[in-house]
C-alpha cells in the first residue's frame, strides 16, 4: 500500500532584476519533511527552473558550506539544516545585495537603511578562552564576527549580531578550538 505524502505550502522570495520591476512571493506546494533546502530543490526540479538559489554542501569538502545562508520566516538560518515546517516564508539574506531570487552578493552589502529584527540566536564569546586564532571569522558565512584588539589582546567579536544565523549554522562553535564561544537564546542569562 502506497503512503500519500504530505504537502505544505512555501512562500518564496522572487526578484530578477532583469525583468521585474519589484520583488514578489510565489507560493509552491512541497513535500512536508526534509530541509528548507529540500523544498527549494524540490520546487526547481518540479515547479520552476527559472528559481534561482544557492547550496555548498554537496560534494567533496564543505568549502562553500554557507551558501545557502537565506531568511526563513523573517530569521538569518541556513537552508541546509533549517528543518521544513508548514507555511514557511523563504528571503534572501537581508545583510547582503540581491542578484536574483535567493541569490546573494556576499561581497555586496545591502544598501537598504532601516534596522533589522533580531535574530532569537546570539552568539557569546568567552574573551578568556579566545585566542584570535580566527577560525571563526573564517568560517562565518555571513561575516557576523571579526578579530579585534581589546586591552592589548586580540579577541573574536561580533560586529553584526542581526546576521547571526546561530540556529541553524553553529559552524563558529564547531570550529572553535578552544571552546571558546556559545550560542544562546537573546535575553537568556550568560
Amino acid at each position: 500500500m502506497e503512503t500519500e505524502t504530505m504537502m505544505t505550502e512555501i512562500k518564496i522570495f522572487r526578484y530578477n532584476p532583469e525583468k521585474d520591476e519589484k520583488p514578489h512571493y510565489e507560493t509552491y506546494k512541497v513535500p512536508l519533511g526534509g530541509t528548507v533546502l529540500d523544498a527549494l530543490k524540490y520546487v526547481y526540479e518540479e515547479h520552476d527552473a527559472s528559481l534561482s538559489f544557492r547550496f555548498g554542501c554537496s560534494g567533496p569538502t564543505f568549502e562553500r558550506c554557507g551558501a545557502c545562508a537565506v531568511k526563513v520566516n523573517g530569521e538569518p538560518a541556513l537552508s541546509c539544516k533549517k528543518i521544513l515546517k508548514e507555511k514557511m516564508t523563504v528571503d534572501p539574506h537581508h545583510k547582503f545585495a540581491i542578484l536574483k531570487d535567493l541569490v546573494v552578493d556576499f561581497d555586496g552589502e545591502n544598501t537598504q537603511t532601516g534596522k533589522w529584527d533580531m535574530p532569537s540566536t546570539e552568539i557569546v564569546v568567552n574573551p578568556e578562552k579566545c585566542t584570535a586564532c580566527r577560525d571563526c571569522v573564517l568560517i562565518c558565512p555571513v561575516k557576523a564576527l571579526a578579530v579585534k584588539k581589546i586591552d592589548g589582546k586580540g579577541r573574536a567579536v561580533v560586529v553584526d549580531p542581526e546576521s547571526c544565523c546561530g540556529k541553524t549554522c553553529a559552524q563558529c562553535v564547531t570550529f572553535c578550538p578552544n571552546g571558546a564561544i556559545h550560542l544562546q537564546v537573546r535575553g537568556e542569562a550568560r
